[in-house]
């Protein structure tokens, strides 16, 4: 039987020749068929290359078809390249080489009005002018990218403003066209898609943002941070930690790494690295010490590890720290998250009843709405009082979950089944 194997070329090594020999051939596709499944020590490396083969390949031809103005062609095979393995940084110079010689479409800047409204055309208009409106939304992009937002036209300018109007769905349909036309458009169509809730379309838009145009700092936003906070809302958070890293250690300012690495310790800590998150929070914390969001986390984090005590300590030090003048951290509100945290605490152990009144009155006098964590802590007060009303809150509690909500979980271990 090996003799046959052999001679019909079935067996494992004529299986690696032929491979090889399609590599040689440039027959990429073929060599990669045969070994994907086999099992030879030589298959791994020989399996690689032909990987990296159609990386090359793909990337080619998406520079080819860019600079022939074809990119929905473009996109296909860099679209393929990324699945081969290719890097950001690879589908970022392979779309700018072909946009380089990519036929430009002739430029259509928003029409304004001819007439001045006082002094200057734009920013003496009313507040209502929906040019004025456009004007301040190109303001929020980097100083690079705002020519090529008003090359979009007025039509795109329309399009975009339909999000700003309360018209998100109306906003995605209108922006697809511009998508095709410059990448800058992905952003947009992105907020339009969040706003719409339409997540996955939202993930597609900025990952094809920070593959083609780079991730930005776009007025209080980064799209970074908003592309993983988009992946793990669609239970995506493994990708969005490999997508937030290489953009950490690239960051540009201090301000921008702190942001992305805060950013990348919630990743870490939701996908259960409690160590790498301790590390990377205390670290963050160390240099933004005002930060109420990494005081949050690293409490939470300490809460994990079952350090409470700890945990406890962190938020009373950046609630003294931040919150030191009666409802304010420094020019922020009272952190009521922060609050509520530290109630639990010291609900759930039966601690400092004193401080628990001090809470309570600082989260009734700052908070504009209940939440399901405020119901939760009423029945804590209730159960470390021994009140009767205790039963129907925690009913009421328990009917406001879904089936499957882990704070079902919470109310059993505070309360018993």
């Amino acid at each position: 039987m090996g003799w046959l194997a052999q001679l019909m070329g079935t067996d494992p090594d004529s299986q690696v020749a032929k491979a090889q020999k399609f590599i040689d051939l440039g027959e990429f596709h073929e060599a990669r068929w045969l070994l994907k499944a086999l099992d030879h020590p030589k298959a791994p490396d020989l399996l690689r290359v032909a990987r990296n083969g159609l990386v090359e390949a793909n990337l080619e031809e998406g520079r080819a078809r860019y600079s022939a103005g074809d990119r929905a062609g473009a996109e296909e095979h860099l679209a393929l390249a990324r699945e081969f393995g290719a890097t950001a940084e690879e589908l970022r110079a392979a779309r700018r080489s072909g946009r380089e010689n990519m036929p430009k479409p002739k430029p259509k800047p928003v029409q304004a009005d001819t007439k001045p409204a006082g002094d200057d055309p734009i920013w003496s208009l009313p507040p209502d002018d929906p040019r004025l409106r456009f004007a301040l939304l190109i303001e929020r992009y980097p100083e690079h990218l705002r020519e090529r937002m008003l090359a979009l036209g007025a039509e795109f300018a329309a399009a975009a403003m339909l999000t700003e109007n309360g018209q998100p769905k109306q906003a995605l349909h209108a922006l697809k066209a511009f998508t095709g036309v410059d990448d800058v458009a992905r952003f947009e169509r992105a907020k339009a898609a969040i706003a719409a809730e339409e997540l996955p379309a939202a993930a597609s838009e900025l990952l094809s943002f920070g593959d083609t145009v780079g991730h930005q700092v776009i007025g209080s936003s980064h799209t970074a941070v908003m592309l993983v906070q988009t992946l793990v809302r669609i239970g995506r958070a493994e990708e969005a930690l490999t997508r937030i890293e290489p953009e950490v250690a690239s960051s540009s300012s201090p301000a921008e790494r702190v942001m992305l690495a805060s950013a990348e310790a919630q990743l870490l800590f939701m996908v259960g690295r409690i160590d790498e998150a301790d590390t990377k929070t205390t670290a963050l914390l160390r240099e933004s010490s005002r930060d109420m969001g990494l005081v949050k986390l690293l409490a939470r984090i300490r809460i994990r590890k079952g350090n409470r005590i700890n945990a406890m300590q962190l938020l009373e030090d950046g609630l003294n720290r931040c919150c030191s003048a009666p409802g304010k951290c420094g020019s922020q509100p009272l952190d009521l998250e922060a609050i509520r945290l530290l109630l639990i605490l010291y609900l759930e152990d039966r601690l400092e009843p004193k401080r628990v009144r001090e809470l309570m009155a600082d989260l009734k006098a700052n908070r504009k709405q209940t939440v399901w964590d405020d119901g939760y802590i009423a029945a804590l007060m209730d159960r470390n009082d021994a009140q009767p009303s205790l039963n129907n809150r925690i009913d009421t509690l328990a009917k406001a979950l879904g089936p499957n909500d882990p704070r079902h979980e919470t109310l059993r271990r505070a309360f018993g089944d």
